[in-house]
């Protein structure tokens, strides 16, 4: 009885250990990680671009959908990074980034670091609803995107 025990004991902790370990990435290989980064710089750009249509004034302004869609762009701009650190995840045929992100890992982390706090910023000053406030924080968010992609993207 004691040894059934022990030995279901032991498969249980072997169990935790594996979805522990199967729960630290959402990807488990260099493609799924490319396709999760991708998603999630998606998932960005789309919210982005609303909130781009406003500022620029081709749509009329609205305050509490320019909040949301700042608030998921805050929640999503710590998401993608991940997927650029997975051995297997450089650029090839799937993906539009350069090895240059690579060879320049410490600026591209500033930068990503440098995206989440502009992101972080653009959430808070949306919650006051002026558009003029809005107005200057968005074009750092927009400055930093651009850089990175005139820098690291194809």
């Amino acid at each position: 009885m004691k040894k059934q025990l022990l030995i279901t004991a032991i498969a249980g902790f072997m169990g935790l250990s594996f979805n522990v370990s199967a729960d630290e990435n959402a990807f488990n290989d260099g493609d799924k990680a490319v396709e999760y980064r991708q998603k999630a710089l998606s998932v960005m750009k789309e919210n982005f671009s609303a909130m781009a249509a406003m500022v620029k004034g081709e749509v009329e302004y609205n305050a509490d959908f320019f909040q949301r869609r700042a608030d998921d762009f805050e929640k999503m701009s710590s998401i993608p990074w991940s997927g650029f650190a997975v051995e297997g995840a450089m650029p090839g045929d799937n993906s539009d980034a350069l090895t240059a992100i690579w060879d320049n890992w410490e600026d591209f982390q500033q930068r990503a670091n440098d995206l989440q706090e502009y992101a972080a910023k653009l959430s808070e000053v949306s919650q006051q609803g002026s558009i003029d406030s809005i107005k200057p924080v968005f074009m750092d968010a927009a400055k930093t995107c651009k850089g990175c992609h005139d820098n690291y993207k194809d």
